[in-house]
């Protein structure tokens, strides 16, 4: 598998070895160039030297006096000077250095031939190669001397290093800058910007669709960013869209719900209609007559026996009553006279009233509802009505005591109102009945399954409605949510 190398490292490479290669280059061509020139400058200028060696008698004794300073200066390394017969006449060498013993080939009298033997090889930190130049030249009126001379060329070569070494180091120092401001040039400009790319890349694929700052960096990456914000410009409408469309789907849901709850709940209305008038007719005059007949005995009885027995009779036919009446409340509810009201006060109100009634004995209330809270718009004696049906149900879940806890909060445009009680609790099969008619988790003889349906019924005509959270032995809690009154309602 192939090693993954980020941009960064990339472009750092490339620039480096594009700039090293490119002042190599450069430098190299310089110092041949001017290699190529001093080469050319020395060989005329050696050229001359000989011509004027050459106009020298060689016969006289002094014309060695004439080389003496050219050996002492170490360009002219060895010379021999040759009679007609190319018999050696006189022979100097420095060192190891020696012309060779072959005769030159014969050439006209005042040209030079030259032999040449120079190094251009690239090696500014290796050894000087042995480099020289050899020329001969006739001397004498007539010509009748041969003059050869060997000038070392290492002065030249070692200048030539010395360039080589400056220019590397040139080379080196100048790539560095060239290479460290490119480099930051181009993490700027390209790297920098498409690394934010990349991150923002990242963050839309993971949900987050922020626009990135487009300002930066050149123009082909300034377009880039403009055409990314623009595609996040666009998924951010289209997400709009789709949470917009999830919405109404979801409130179309609700109200299919809501619907078919109210559907449902005008069938189970219905129903219990019909059973409340029938039940009416055919029960409400023959009870009401057999309690006045009950009365009227249980007045004219003196056995206290007897008396007892009337009262128990009474008491169950009252019962009986009582039923009919809730049924009759629950199909066909009396017009509601709707009010602007402190709930808080109005569960206060209840609590009392229950309180004087001797109907919570054994239960602790503990208030813990602010003062005042805002109003809410209902008929008060109906929320009286729920909260009393709330309380004596608590109270039935403890029949060995407890505690039931009151407390309000206001959550923006709604009022939240709970009772907390610590009894046995609702079991989770249960929690989604509990709202039915007839359906009661209560002992038979002591819950008829209407409390909480006719709860349920007036605060949802109000606007509002009842949430229940309850754990089986840890008690139940009972919210009832409804809107406040705002300014010019």
């Amino acid at each position: 598998m192939a090693m993954k190398t980020g941009l960064r490292t990339e472009v750092v490479v490339s620039t480096v070895l594009l700039l090293a290669a490119a002042l190599l280059f450069a430098g190299f061509l310089l110092v041949k160039l001017t290699e190529r020139e001093l080469l050319e400058e020395r060989r005329l200028a050696l050229h001359r030297t000989a011509r004027l060696l050459a106009a020298a008698d060689p016969a006289a004794t002094s014309f060695s006096s004439h080389l003496l300073p050219l050996t002492r200066d170490g360009d002219l390394v060895a010379w021999r000077l040759l009679d007609r017969q190319l018999t050696p006449l006189m022979t100097f060498a420095v060192g190891a250095e020696a012309l060779p013993d072959a005769p030159p080939p014969p050439f006209e009298a005042g040209a030079v031939g030259e032999n040449l033997l120079y190094s251009s090889a690239w090696n500014p930190l290796g050894a000087v190669p042995s480099s020289y130049l050899d020329l001969a030249i006739r001397a004498g009126e007539d010509g009748e001397y041969l003059l050869q001379l060997r000038f070392s060329l290492e002065s030249l070569v070692t200048q030539v290093h010395r360039a080589q070494r400056l220019v590397l180091i040139y080379v080196l120092l100048y790539g560095a800058v060239l290479s460290v401001f490119g480099i930051y040039v181009l993490n700027r400009n390209v790297v920098e910007p498409v690394r934010r790319l990349r991150i923002a890349t990242a963050g839309v694929a993971a949900g987050d669709l922020a626009p990135i700052d487009a300002a930066r960096g050149p123009g082909e990456i300034r377009e880039l960013a403009d055409d990314f914000n623009s595609m996040i410009a666009a998924l951010q409408a289209s997400r709009a869209e789709t949470a917009a469309h999830i919405n109404s789907l979801e409130e179309a849901n609700r109200a299919l719900q809501q619907a078919r709850d109210e559907v449902v709940r005008a069938e189970k209305l219905a129903s219990v209609g019909h059973l409340a008038a029938g039940m009416a007719h055919e029960i409400g005059n023959p009870l009401a007559a057999v309690i006045g007949y009950l009365n009227l005995l249980k007045s004219e009885l003196a056995d206290p026996a007897q008396h007892d027995l009337a009262e128990r009779s009474l008491l169950e036919a009252g019962r009986i009553d009582r039923l009919v009446r809730d049924l009759l409340d629950y199909a066909a509810p009396a017009a509601a006279a709707n009010e602007a009201f402190d709930p808080v006060a109005a569960v206060r109100d209840a609590v009392a009233l229950l309180v004087n009634q001797g109907a919570l004995e054994g239960v602790r209330v503990i208030d813990r509802a602010p003062d005042q809270l805002a109003a809410v718009h209902m008929d008060r004696s109906r929320f009286v009505q729920v909260c009393v049906n709330l309380l004596l149900n608590a109270r039935d879940a403890m029949p060995a005591g407890g505690e039931i806890i009151l407390a309000a909060a206001q959550h923006g445009k709604e009022l939240m109102l709970s009772l907390a009680d610590s009894g046995a609790g609702i079991p989770a099969e249960g929690l989604q009945r509990i709202f039915e008619p007839f359906y009661t988790t209560k002992d038979p003889g002591k819950g008829r399954g209407l409390g909480l349906a006719v709860c349920q019924r007036l605060i949802s005509e109000a606007g509002g409605r009842i949430e229940v959270q309850s754990t089986a032995g840890k008690g139940s809690t009972f919210s009832i949510y409804l809107p406040i009154v705002q300014e010019g309602d």
